[in-house]
C-alpha cells in the first residue's frame, strides 16, 4: 500500500483540481510534507482523516484489505503463537510484534494498526497503563484493544481499562478467534 501521494493524486480522490489540493494545504486544511526535493506530498492516514472529516468517499484504492494487526508481549512465544496462527488463517492479516516499549512506540507509530493485543503483564510496566495512553493518541482512536491478562485479573471490568475486550491465558486458537470477533475481526 502507498504510504502517501502526490498532490495530483490527492486531487483526482477529492475529485478538485491539484491547485485546489495546493491552496487547502497552504491554509492547513489538509496536512501534507515536503519531499527534499521540495514536492509536497500527503500521507495516506491524513488523507483518509481528509475525506472523512470532509464526508468525502473514500476510494478503493486507498482501502487496505488486510487487517494490521500489533502484539505487544514480552514472551516471544506467546506473540510468535498468535502471529502463526493469524498468518495461516484464510482471512488476510499483517501482523507486527513488539516485545517491549520502545518496539510497541516504534509499531504505534509506523505501522497504524487495527487490533492491538497487550500483555497486561509487561515487565516493568502496566499494560492497562499502555492501553489507557494509546487511547489518548488520536490516530489510534479507531484501534480495538484486547488485553492478554492471566486468570486472576480477568474479572476487573475491560472499560474501566479502556480496552475493548480480554483474553485469559493460557488460551487456545478458539479463544482467540472468539476475542477478534468480539473486536469485529471475523476470521474464515
Amino acid at each position: 500500500m502507498k504510504p502517501s501521494f502526490s498532490t495530483s493524486e490527492v486531487a483526482r480522490f477529492c475529485h478538485v483540481t491539484a491547485d485546489t489540493i495546493r491552496k487547502w494545504a497552504g491554509g492547513g486544511r489538509i496536512r501534507v510534507f515536503k519531499t527534499p526535493g521540495g514536492h509536497r506530498r500527503i500521507r495516506r492516514e491524513d488523507l483518509i482523516r481528509f475525506l472523512e472529516e470532509n464526508s468525502i468517499p473514500i476510494h478503493d484504492d486507498l482501502i487496505e484489505s488486510a487487517a494490521k494487526i500489533l502484539i505487544i508481549d514480552a514472551d516471544k512465544a506467546v506473540s510468535a503463537m498468535i502471529r502463526r496462527f493469524l498468518e495461516r488463517c484464510p482471512t488476510p492479516f499483517q501482523v507486527e510484534t513488539a516485545h517491549d516499549a520502545f518496539e510497541a512506540g516504534r509499531a504505534l507509530a509506523l505501522f497504524r494498526p487495527d487490533v492491538i493485543i497487550v500483555d497486561a503483564r509487561l515487565p516493568g510496566l502496566d499494560g492497562t497503563d499502555i492501553c489507557q495512553r494509546i487511547r489518548t493518541l488520536p490516530e489510534h482512536a479507531r484501534a480495538k484493544l484486547l488485553s492478554l491478562v492471566s486468570a486472576e485479573t480477568a474479572n476487573q471490568p475491560a472499560a474501566v481499562r479502556g480496552l475493548d475486550g480480554s483474553l485469559i491465558t493460557p488460551f487456545s486458537p478458539d479463544d482467540l478467534r472468539r476475542a477478534l470477533a468480539r473486536v469485529g475481526l471475523e476470521i474464515g
